[in-house]
């Protein structure tokens, strides 16, 4: 009788040992599982956050926008037409402004730089459209 209790104590003592084992596994892997949602729902929330986000400067960019695309879109001009005399222009006007050109010299060089334009254009209809918006400013 006494091997008997032996064995049984030995088999209670493996199975305590068998279920602390599997305690320890389930308890592992669920800290594994956890990380692992919790490393899932951050990146899921800093994509939405970041979609927002984008969505936020659109709309800002939109609603910020003096509708300059869109003059640009449906102007008869050409841009790079425009960007080469726009710029000269703009810098003879704030030096006229500044002072540091005369009247007659800010009309000869308004006249030299429409007439620039005029032989790349070969419109005269369009120049003396220019010339007067030009002087009028």
């Amino acid at each position: 009788m006494a091997r008997l209790g032996t064995l049984l104590l030995k088999g209670a003592g493996a199975l305590l040992l068998a279920f602390v084992v599997l305690s320890v596994i389930a308890a592992v892997v669920g800290i594994v599982l956890s990380i692992v949602a919790t490393v899932v729902a951050a990146v899921v929330t800093l994509a939405i956050l970041a979609v927002v986000v984008l969505a936020v400067v659109g709309l800002a960019s939109l609603f910020r926008d003096d509708g300059a695309t869109v003059d640009a879109a449906y102007s008869s001009e050409r841009p790079e037409q425009s960007a080469k005399t726009e710029a000269p222009a703009d810098r003879i006007r704030s030096q006229y402004v500044d002072g540091t050109l005369s009247e007659d010299e800010f009309e000869r060089e308004l006249d030299r730089l429409l007439e620039d334009d005029l032989s790349h254009d070969g419109s005269s209809a369009r120049g003396s459209t220019d010339r007067t918006r030009l002087r009028d400013r």
